[in-house]
């Protein structure tokens, strides 16, 4: 008889989250005095970022590795690591993503039967950058199922597909 009360109560309660996530961050920032600006994402090298490179967790060390590289080479490349899932930081992802050419999303999931045949990150982050006028290519890779290792060569090959999609104006395969 309660669910739709509970449902809204609880969706109230993940709204509120917010300021409770930035409040616990700026004491954690105060008493260890660092911290990334944001509690909900890090971002590395994104600033003249043409790509950028998304995922959650474990997969930050070998993406910085290949992006230091790639950036050696020349390729104006960055990465941004999603923190907190849930509230989505929808806000914070369409700054940073909003004026780039390509977004190489690397889930470590997989959605059976969803749309585009893709993870969970994939999808989210796509609904929040669709409200912008300018939204820019979309990929998905699916990587590190089962804690498998994500490598730099696979980095570099996910983003060699993500750059021929930029340079053609086509993704070959959602």
């Amino acid at each position: 008889d309660w669910l739709m009360e509970i449902r809204r109560q609880s969706d109230e309660a993940m709204h509120r989250s917010v300021a409770v996530i930035e409040e616990a961050y700026a004491d954690f920032k105060k008493t260890f005095n660092r911290g990334d600006p944001s509690p909900f994402i890090e971002e590395y090298m994104t600033e003249d970022a043409e790509i950028i490179i998304v995922g959650m967790g474990t997969l930050a060390l070998p993406v910085r590795v290949a992006i230091r590289r790639m950036r050696e080479a020349g390729t104006k490349i960055g990465f941004v690591r999603v923190k907190f899932f849930r509230p989505f930081p929808t806000e914070e992802l369409q700054r940073v993503l909003g004026g780039v050419k390509a977004v190489c999303v690397i889930d470590r999931d997989y959605s059976f039967g969803s749309p585009s045949f893709a993870g969970v990150l994939f999808h989210e982050l796509r609904s929040a950058l669709y409200p912008l006028e300018k939204r820019p290519l979309m990929l998905n890779f699916i990587a590190g199922l089962g804690g498998r290792e994500i490598h730099t060569n696979d980095v570099n090959h996910m983003v060699d597909i993500v750059q021929k999609a930029v340079d053609t104006g086509k993704i070959e395969q959602e």
